[in-house]
């Protein structure tokens, strides 16, 4: 077992899984904090648990810690608050996490030890990174790789040259491709799996940017299967997401769903809200694709929603992006033209240079459809010389298709629109595995008509017409697995129908599900009083699962015991007004500190239900309900209690504030 300041800084999940199971109350210091580091993303929970038993025992076990080594103790301590904070960034609590790196940052300076430091500016650029803030997010990796090479630590100098060359990608294309992809390998053959993920994500989003979405699909197939080994979930969830969006970009619908189908299935596991949130973001982006419009944007709006507090993050500025495109589809153009404004602002605020191109393409198609075109025509053609000089080639396709359309519409020559059309077809073409738009070769087909070449317009026109009747086939088979991907989105039942029943009705009755869901949640979130919303919650719950709501539990000012708030018949017998949240025997700690269900049988014949209301917050409140004696209780259940608990969790926020 490595000592706690020699840690790899992600361990293997089987050596991590190995260590966990060998654990018991006589495991020694290092040994626990070995486990709890390994599971930081992998069981946050879990991982918080270890670190805050273990930080109480370092305070009470005066005697046993004057023995340590000052150095080996604070950096044990350092690390404990390493992983509290990281746990506090992947929940979206910024605020907390700060108070806490600070306090790391004290103890390695009482003893340095540049890999630890290297770690701890990590998180920091983690948590600059959710809050939008660019420069310092830079600047943070940096210090991690100049921190990494003063240790001579060759896995974390690889690993955070990586990540930072991976961030200026998204800064100055151009700049970081000659700056950094030949300091970087070029084949993961002989790395470890931490940074054979960390290195592949660099080369894919490389690729990605240079439209080279095939190569980008490799390596991202590499960097799935490195995060997943070495416990890097939080890795994994943007790579599965990232791979759906490539995907998409090629037309391969099935394809990409599946892969935003292995991302959501791990960000319903974590209940992160920011991967949840670029879940939702590209899977609302795959549905608009498919014309999928209503649901697109229902997801897109939950997005910015549940990243309100973040909104110049990269995931909330790509779901503002993917709603104006929606609002475009729908032909709602001021209100396309609101939002791509509104990305300019963020996209100039946080410097973020790969939003500038569809914030100007955006914009130039609101403003052309709003017939202003003189305006629409500059816009577009800076954009075109921005995207050549960057290397954006499947953006030139659309940028050119649009000036064409420009060019018509301000009563420019058949030969003037086709100049601007064959350039976009030249581009489409070269790029591999691009399909090219079927509006494309439309448009190319009605041009070379007005040109008197009647024959080659036949030719496109027909060369439309299959393109279209491929992208039907695939929006055919796709509209009939989008609300499953909306429930999917919203952490609903996994099964909601017997095997014998055909796959139609099971969609039927997971779409009829959501429906009353989206009703139920929106009245929650009307009530002004926490009374209101229990008394709504209460009869929510009696009419979907049939489950009578006893009370609720909420944490005290000082998060150490849940105390009894709302309750539906007053006096309860087994309702404690108040449980210690360390009490090792009541349901009701227990599903607060580990976030999942406790169910408890009655003499009576009911069964007990303690469910978690896992919102925004460290310590969730808790939920007593009664379930009559049989009642089905099953994944649809669950799934369906875990939503309203959710809501609940926020609206009762809201209402306390």
């Amino acid at each position: 077992m490595a000592l706690a300041n020699e840690f790899t800084l992600f361990p293997l999940e089987h050596d991590v899984l190995a260590a966990g199971e060998l654990l018991n109350e006589r495991a020694d210091w290092n040994s626990r904090l070995y486990v709890a580091w390994g599971l930081r993303q992998l069981n946050s929970p879990q991982a918080l648990s270890l670190a805050n038993g273990l930080q109480a025992e370092l305070e009470q076990e005066a005697e046993q810690v004057a023995f340590v080594d000052p150095a080996a103790l604070s950096h044990m301590r350092g690390r404990l608050f390493l992983i509290q904070a990281e746990v506090a960034i992947l929940t979206m609590r910024l605020d907390e996490a700060e108070p806490l790196l600070a306090r790391a940052q004290a103890e390695f300076a009482a003893y340095p030890n540049a890999s630890a430091q290297a770690d701890l500016h990590s998180l920091r650029a983690s948590m600059h990174v959710d809050r939008g803030e660019v420069d310092a997010h830079r600047e943070a990796m940096q210090n991690a790789v100049d921190l990494a090479d003063q240790a001579q630590d060759s896995e974390r100098q690889l690993y955070y040259r990586a990540s930072l060359a991976r961030s200026d990608l998204f800064r100055d294309f151009e700049l970081a491709r000659i700056t950094w992809s030949e300091q970087l390998p070029h084949k993961v053959d002989g790395l470890s799996p931490q940074c054979s993920a960390a290195l592949a994500d660099y080369r894919a989003l490389e690729h990605g940017l240079a439209s080279d979405y095939l190569e980008a699909a490799r390596w991202l197939n590499l960097a799935y299967e490195a995060s997943l080994e070495s416990g890097q979930v939080r890795r994994a969830i943007a790579v599965a997401s990232n791979q759906g969006y490539t995907y998409t970009q090629i037309a391969d619908f099935e394809t990409a769903l599946a892969w935003l189908k292995k991302g959501l299935a791990l960000a319903r596991k974590v209940r992160w809200p920011g991967s949840i949130g670029m879940c939702l973001a590209h899977t609302g982006e795959a549905l608009r694709r498919v014309g999928q419009t209503g649901s697109a944007r229902e997801l897109l709006r939950e997005c910015l929603q549940t990243l309100s507090q973040h909104p110049n993050s990269h995931t909330s500025m790509l779901a503002l992006n993917y709603l104006g495109q929606t609002e475009l589809d729908e032909g709602h153009f001021e209100v396309a033209l609101q939002h791509f404004e509104m990305l300019g602002e963020r996209e100039m605020q946080a410097h973020a240079s790969d939003m500038r191109n569809n914030v100007v393409l955006g914009r130039a198609r609101a403003l052309m459809h709003l017939n202003r075109l003189d305006e629409a025509r500059e816009v577009a053609l800076e954009a075109a010389k921005a995207a050549a000089v960057q290397q954006q080639k499947s953006s030139l396709v659309e940028l050119r298709q649009l000036l064409a359309e420009i060019e018509k519409r301000s009563g420019g020559t058949p030969e003037a629109v086709l100049n601007w059309l064959n350039l976009a077809l030249e581009q489409a073409q070269a790029l591999e595995g691009f399909q090219v738009p079927p509006s494309l070769l439309d448009a190319a087909a009605e041009a070379l008509d007005q040109a008197a070449r009647p024959q080659e317009a036949y030719a496109m026109a027909r060369r439309a017409a299959i393109a279209r009747q491929n992208s039907w086939n695939i929006s055919a088979k796709h509209a009939r697995q989008q609300i499953e991907i909306a429930r999917n989105e919203r952490q609903h039942a996994r099964a909601l129908a017997h095997a014998k029943e055909t796959r139609m009705n099971k969609l039927q009755t997971a779409h009829e599900d959501l429906q009353q869901l989206v009703v139920l949640s929106r009245e929650l979130w009307r009530q002004p009083s926490p009374g209101m919303i229990f008394t709504a919650l209460g009869r929510a719950l009696r009419s979907v699962l049939g489950v009578e709501l006893l009370a609720s539990y909420r944490p005290d000012p000082a998060g150490r015991a849940l105390r009894l708030g709302e309750s539906s018949k007053g006096e309860h017998e087994d309702l404690a007004l108040s449980v210690a949240l360390d009490d090792p025997s009541h349901p009701c700690a227990a599903c607060s500190r580990d976030w999942s269900e406790r169910q408890q049988p009655l003499a009576s014949g009911l069964t007990r239900v303690f469910a978690p209301m896992v919102g925004d917050d460290a310590i969730p409140g808790v939920l007593v309900l009664d379930l009559a004696h049989g009642q089905a209780w099953g994944a649809r259940e669950q799934g369906i209690l875990r939503h309203l608990s959710t809501d609940a969790a926020l609206a009762f926020k809201r209402s306390l504030a």
